[in-house]
């Protein structure tokens, strides 16, 4: 339910409890240097994108649906998504362990509305939090293609929208 989680919840139907995509909605930590020759708005909506991964990943790693970073950086429909998941996985005993390294790129921004492409690199696993054992199916780490719509809301970038694409990188990222 990590990277996935996120990652899904935003436009893709949740897999099933066990799944590790479910994980790849999520989970996103390691952070690339951003361009100095991008605008000022690009960086915001790429830093916004960034800090949602990371609330995910940070609420994966204890199943906690209620963590406030995530209604920091998201908004409905991605925030309701994520918190399902979440809460589900949570009455199933499952967290998230690994990362996700983002390599995300502006691909428009129309007033309040930015969308982001990335190539992810996900080491995101589910597992049992009173065993430690890896939820059936285990996939190898691997690339994931997201596409993300984020919204300017009072004033900051929000994560409201999220597709992936498990297993390969969408042409462009």
């Amino acid at each position: 339910m990590s990277l996935s989680v996120l990652l899904s919840a935003c436009g893709t139907a949740h897999p099933s409890a066990g799944s590790r995509s479910r994980a790849k909605a999520t989970t996103s930590s390691t952070t690339s240097a951003i361009s100095t020759t991008l605008d000022p708005t690009s960086i915001a909506v790429l830093s916004a994108y960034r800090a949602a991964s990371g609330a995910f990943e940070q609420a994966l790693a204890t199943a906690n649906p209620a963590d406030p970073a995530l209604a920091t950086t998201m908004v409905d429909p991605q925030l309701q998504s994520v918190k399902a998941n979440l809460l589900a996985d949570q009455r199933q005993g499952i967290v998230g362990r690994g990362s996700v390294t983002l390599h995300p790129k502006v691909v428009a921004l129309s007033g309040s509305t930015a969308t982001v492409i990335d190539c992810a690199y996900s080491t995101t696993e589910l597992v049992y939090k009173a065993t430690g054992k890896p939820v059936p199916p285990v996939t190898p780490p691997e690339n994931d293609g997201i596409r993300a719509t984020l919204d300017l809301t009072g004033g900051s970038w929000k994560l409201a929208k999220q597709t992936v694409t498990e297993g390969s990188c969408a042409p462009g990222s």
